[in-house]
């Protein structure tokens, strides 16, 4: 096949092969400037200014000199004196050396040998300063090496110190004079680059106006095409004007938008089928629902959330952001209890006011991923009402308490006639009407302790108890647990022990109801301890709470229920029926703490017992 000679490859190519030649050019007179001008600059620095920066050491050297004269003058330590002199004369003559084995230029020379001289003089003159005796500022002795130092010591210093400065100004006018070398150098560098630069940009500029209109031309319609594409028109053609690539180019495009046009009259219909039938369904959920991108903002809502909102428009919700558009919602007080940006799945409960009425939603988000290219995520939030089961739950627990306040007075009656038949107030009984009663007083007992907790858990869900916080000792609230079951201990046959590690700092809860949980916790130890066994109590304080333990040696709790026990009704099979408690002391303990900031559980080993913790924050911490 015989090529084109006018092709767009090859006109191409002549202009990128031109442009490479002028970069070469200018390169290689950029390296050799660049060389000539990395020479002077080195020679710059690395001479003159070491140089200067000797000479600035040794003036501070010789000041420091001056400086330890008059503290051997005015100072009781002369020995510190002279020894901090010499020091500085050997920093002096160090630096010294090293200049004067770099000095070529005969004027500097003179310079450095004149310097030496006078310094030495100066050193002399410490010398003799030492010949005074300055221990006593009345003497004679003191005044003469005063006057000595001021008119003797201070010119000399002053004398050195000029042959240093013209040293100094010496270098510096070298130094000067390589900076004006340099600077011309620049110059005519910069001269030479910018007539090189002209010369570039005019012939990229005549190259850019021969071939603007024959290169660019097919390129710029192509492109408009593409946008008229992008938004449907799929009937655009590109007119062809070259046989080079760019015509191949023309040709293809228009052979890609007429397969485009009938690709989409075969699948347009049905993909809008199927996303409009993802909308109903999205749409027709009873739920409150809305759909977040990885911005979280709204792309899609459902009517049941709609109704929710107060100015239903969906401008002004769609594509704003969850926030914004919750503000505008009867979710509003709640939002930011609502963790849109969770990295996994989350749920929470939310109490607003519709309607003029309290409603309860189980908000649910889930962060969704997939892969499209790369990878992509949106959020979807559910809000699930739950008011129905919030006020059955009420209702249920209003009734538990109704009933056990109405078995508390009736209870009460029937142990205090057990007891009284049992202490025989009102006549002998044999021995099968004593168990008869005692039994009756057993049974009744157990029944009011389940009355109590029922009563207690009452309180704790419906919210109507009220928490005294106060700051208080735990070790207090452990004495008075302690000293209510210690009786009931020795008569088991079993010892109640406190432990204590350091000084604890305060707690600030609620004295009566930490009481309470410590009650329960040892009143179940004692109910698995066997005679002669132990229960340990003990209390530490690490990382801001305070963490209590109460540990017996009882058969241990299986592992499979040791989250299950602080659930409400919770039992571990394998118990006795005497031993047995209602199931609901420790899901009220575990309300109790949780209502303080803290946390309950337990460790258990089969056989060898139970250990059953519990923390609150110290000094008050977390308590609002």
């Amino acid at each position: 096949m015989k090529k084109n000679k006018s092709s767009l490859k090859r006109r191409i190519s002549l202009i990128y092969v031109s442009l490479i030649f002028i970069i070469i050019v200018l390169g290689a007179i950029s390296i050799y400037s660049l060389n000539n001008i990395s020479r002077s600059v080195s020679s710059l620095i690395t001479t003159n200014y070491n140089s200067i920066e000797r000479i600035s050491k040794m003036d501070a050297a010789l000041k420091e000199q001056r400086q330890d004269m008059l503290l051997y003058i005015y100072s009781a330590d002369e020995e510190d004196s002279i020894l901090s002199f010499q020091n500085h004369y050997s920093r002096f003559m160090s630096y010294y050396d090293t200049e004067y084995n770099t000095i070529i230029i005969p004027e500097e020379m003179s310079f450095i040998v004149q310097i030496k001289t006078e310094y030495l003089k100066f050193v002399e003159m410490f010398n003799n300063l030492q010949t005074f005796d300055t221990s006593n500022p009345e003497s004679g002795q003191f005044q003469q090496a005063l006057t000595y130092f001021e008119t003797t010591i201070e010119p000399q210093y002053e004398k050195t110190l000029d042959e240093l400065e013209k040293l100094k100004k010496s270098n510096e006018t070298a130094l000067f004079a390589r900076r004006d070398e340099t600077y011309s150098i620049i110059k005519n560098t910069t001269f030479l680059l910018f007539l090189l630069f002209i010369f570039t940009a005019a012939i990229s500029f005549v190259a850019f106006r021969y071939y603007i209109n024959k290169l660019f031309g097919p390129i710029y319609e192509i492109t408009q095409n593409l946008k008229s594409i992008r938004q449907g028109n799929l009937n655009k053609k590109a007119i062809i004007q070259n046989t080079d690539e760019l015509g191949a180019l023309c040709s293809e495009f228009n052979n890609m938008t007429q397969r485009l046009s009938e690709f989409e009259q075969s699948t347009l219909g049905s993909l809008m089928e199927e996303r409009n039938k993802t909308y109903a369904i999205v749409k027709s959920i009873t739920e409150p629902m809305l759909i977040l991108d990885a911005n979280y903002h709204v792309t899609l809502m459902n009517d049941s959330f709609e109704k929710l909102l107060i100015h239903s428009s969906d401008d002004n919700t769609v594509n704003s952001h969850f926030l914004d558009v919750m503000a505008g919602s009867c979710f509003s007080d709640v939002s930011s209890k609502i963790n849109y940006k969770a990295a996994e799945y989350w749920n929470g409960i939310v109490k607003i006011t519709y309607d003029w009425k309290p409603k309860y939603y189980n908000v649910m988000v889930s962060p969704v991923s997939y892969q499209n290219g790369e990878q992509k995520k949106f959020v979807i939030i559910v809000f699930y009402d739950i008011t129905e089961m919030k006020l059955l739950e009420k209702m249920r627990t209003d009734f538990i308490a109704t009933i056990s306040h109405e078995f508390k007075t009736p209870l009460t009656s029937i142990i205090m006639g057990a007891d009284l038949l049992g202490n025989s107030y009102i006549g002998d009984m044999n021995d099968e009407q004593k168990e008869i009663v005692e039994t009756i007083k057993e049974d009744s007992q157990q029944l009011n302790v389940l009355v109590n907790d029922l009563l207690e858990l009452s309180k704790v869900e419906s919210s109507s108890i009220m928490y005294q916080f106060k700051p208080f000792l735990i070790e207090k609230a452990i004495d008075k647990c302690v000293k209510q079951f210690m009786p009931r201990a020795k008569n088991l046959g079993i010892k109640i022990e406190t432990f204590r590690n350091g000084n604890l700092p305060m707690v600030n809860a609620d004295f009566s109801k930490i009481v309470w949980v410590l009650n329960n916790l040892v009143s179940n130890a004692l109910k698995y301890t066997t005679d002669g066994d132990t229960v340990k109590i003990s209390s530490v304080y690490s990382n801001g709470v305070i963490k209590v333990c109460v540990e017996d040696n009882g058969k241990g709790i299986p592992e499979e229920f040791l989250e299950k026990i602080f659930d409400k009704y919770v039992q571990v099979p394998g118990c006795d029926l005497e031993t047995r408690g209602t199931g609901l002391g420790l899901a009220v303990a575990k309300d109790i703490i949780t209502a303080h900031k803290g946390r309950i559980w337990c460790e258990s080993d089969i056989s060898k017992g139970s250990r059953f913790y519990f923390t609150l924050p110290a000094d008050g911490t977390g308590i609002k």
